[in-house]
């Protein structure tokens, strides 16, 4: 699922009215800012809305960045649990 930052401000609403405004919680957050190249120069290249928008809704697609966080709660979740 896409969200556009309205949907996710009405997520954390949601979030925040169920489990408290004072709860840890770990996000990240990419946008059209985010989907750049760099050229020879080592120099920022911005592409047009639209492009940064499709390579945006193909993230979600993308089962290894889902894969690699449920890893990482497991494993901090083991560490802190053999403690």
């Amino acid at each position: 699922m896409n969200h556009t930052l309205k949907d996710l401000q009405a997520r954390v609403a949601a979030l925040i009215e169920q489990q408290g405004e004072d709860s840890i919680c770990a996000a990240w957050i990419y946008t059209g800012e985010d989907v750049i190249k760099f050229d020879e120069y080592g120099d920022e290249v911005q592409h047009p809305k639209e492009l940064c928008d499709t390579v945006l809704k193909n993230m979600y697609d993308v089962d290894y960045i889902h894969q690699v966080i449920a890893e990482a709660i497991d494993t901090e979740l083991d560490w802190k649990l053999s403690e």
